[in-house]
């Protein structure tokens, strides 16, 4: 719930950066977490587009993305492309797996599409690789034109044994 509250506080953060005119792309990279954001004033329609993986631990990812627009957009779809490295000095990624995901204006009961956000576990993969996340984030406008960003993570290692956090990791 709090990593919940936390991402809706980011995107409070991010729409108020917008209205200042500044750019921020940032990479946070942590042993068990990495997220990439990108905000881009310049667009007209998509606001930002966030990408993060997680180690949670005994051969499971977290995986989630969203995007955020200035105003409704008729469709949108991110596509996760799930990579894997054997070790860290290791230069080339492979592809695992893609996720696509869609959002359409119709299915939003107030007949406006302004964010979306896809949350869920990967699982059976094998551990003691690092896998990243390169994710397109893509809207289609009013006026039918589209608009993407692109966000990649840092890799992390996955690991077969429980991941252990600190309570105050949390907060």
């Amino acid at each position: 719930m709090k990593k919940r509250i936390i991402r809706i506080l980011s995107v409070i953060f991010i729409m108020a950066m917008m209205n200042v005119n500044v750019v921020l792309a940032d990479d946070f990279v942590d042993r068990e977490e990495n997220v990439s954001n990108i905000v881009d004033p310049r667009s007209r329609y998509l606001a930002g587009a966030i990408s993060e993986i997680t180690n949670e631990g005994s051969g499971v990812l977290g995986i989630y993305a969203d995007f955020t627009s200035y105003n409704s957009v008729d469709w949108a779809r991110i596509t996760i492309n799930l990579e894997r490295k054997k070790d860290a000095s290791s230069t080339s990624w492979t592809h695992v797996k893609t996720y696509t995901y869609e959002f359409d204006v119709a299915d939003e009961p107030d007949g406006r599409l302004t964010s979306g956000t896809v949350e869920f576990e990967a699982r059976g993969l094998a551990t003691d690789y690092y896998y990243r996340l390169r994710c397109e984030h893509k809207v289609k406008t009013p006026s039918g034109s589209y608009e993407s960003k692109n966000t990649q993570t840092d890799g992390v290692l996955l690991t077969s044994y429980p991941v252990y956090r600190s309570i105050d990791a949390n907060k």
